[in-house]
């Protein structure tokens, strides 16, 4: 196993200029297109040891001095490959090297898989955001910082389209979750970027030999369909970004024109709407009432039977949540 480096540039200023002002984009992109402020916070990064986080871990190394942040990398060792234990330790030791502070964990994911009735790469994700969710409230951090790239972003665009996501949701991963304190500050960059940075330091990341495996679908996607798209269309990469920026606006959008939502849309309220924000507003009510996405056929299924006043019809929707349609309009009820 190769040894962390130890020669590694320990400011921005000791960078050349082309990749301080690669890392003083990355800082732009978080404050400005995903609206979250570095200053005072406590980071963790998702630290795999792969290209993409430790990329993320050198930048926001160099960031946080001007932002008076700190930076905490939180491992997990998914115990499936036989070099597991020597990505950990390589990750705990360029931590050692950079003055980080190190977190892991070990979780036999095959057996939650075999426990859950899952897949491995579902079974790892799940392990993954509950370690760190684990991380975040013991550190007492703002928020996890995850190493996803712009060539993430287009597998998970064609991911949503294969299962059928609609709009805005078929943009793509949010860059800023909120609710699961989480920011993705690379995903308008192309992994070969950050190679280049960590080539730059003289950094060489571990690889992780599951990637190549076939039986999991986003290694499909990557491997094998997403270069044929490429191959039609070597800009694919520059379209999902500008597709991911229309998505966040027009989610913002209608978000704020479906705040309002309740149990019950009366018929004046309906009549006055297009067809698009009728729509919206049935799914924000729905989404309101819990768990449980709403499917698009038994959307339009329920305009269709609203604008023909059919009295009486009943939609049923995941969750055991159901719509009514009625004198005044229509009413949503929650599952029991």
């Amino acid at each position: 196993m190769p040894d962390a480096p130890v020669n590694i540039p320990q400011s921005l200023q000791e960078l050349l200029p082309k990749w301080a002002h690669f890392c003083l984009y990355t800082e732009k992109f978080i404050t400005d297109e995903l609206a979250v402020s570095l200053d005072g916070k406590r980071i963790v990064v998702g630290f795999s040891g792969g290209a993409d986080s430790t990329a993320l871990l050198m930048v926001l190394h160099y960031l946080c001095p001007r932002a008076g942040c700190r930076v905490l990398a939180a491992h997990l060792n998914h115990t499936l490959r036989e070099d597991a234990d020597a990505d950990e330790q390589w990750c705990r030791e360029l931590c050692g090297t950079l003055g980080i502070e190190f977190v892991s964990e070990s979780r036999d994911v095959r057996a939650m898989a075999g426990d859950a009735g899952v897949g491995l790469e579902e079974a790892g994700r799940d392990a993954r955001y509950a370690f760190y969710d684990r991380v975040l409230d013991e550190a007492g951090a703002d928020f996890i910082a995850l190493g996803h790239h712009r060539d993430d972003l287009s597998e998970d665009v064609l991911m949503r389209f294969i299962r059928g996501t609609g709009w805005p949701g078929l943009s793509g991963m949010a860059g800023f979750d909120p609710e699961r304190r989480l920011i993705r500050p690379f995903l308008m960059l192309p992994k070969s970027t950050l190679k280049a940075f960590l080539t730059h330091l003289g950094i060489h990341w571990r690889e992780d030999a599951t990637n190549e495996d076939p039986s999991w679908t986003r290694n499909r996607i990557r491997n094998e369909i997403l270069p044929l798209i490429v191959r039609e269309n070597p800009n694919f990469g520059d379209s999902v970004a500008r597709l991911w920026k229309i998505g966040r606006i027009e989610a913002d959008y209608w978000d704020s024109k479906t705040e309002s939502a309740t149990d019950e849309l009366d018929n004046d309220a309906l009549g006055g709407m297009h067809k698009a924000a009728r729509l919206r507003m049935y799914k924000a009510c729905l989404a309101a009432l819990g768990p449980g996405q709403a499917l698009a056929h038994t959307l339009f299924s329920l305009d269709e039977a609203w604008v023909e006043k059919r009295i009486g019809s009943v939609f049923q929707f995941p969750g055991g949540k159901t719509a009514a349609i009625t004198r005044s309009g229509v009413v949503f009820s929650p599952g029991h």
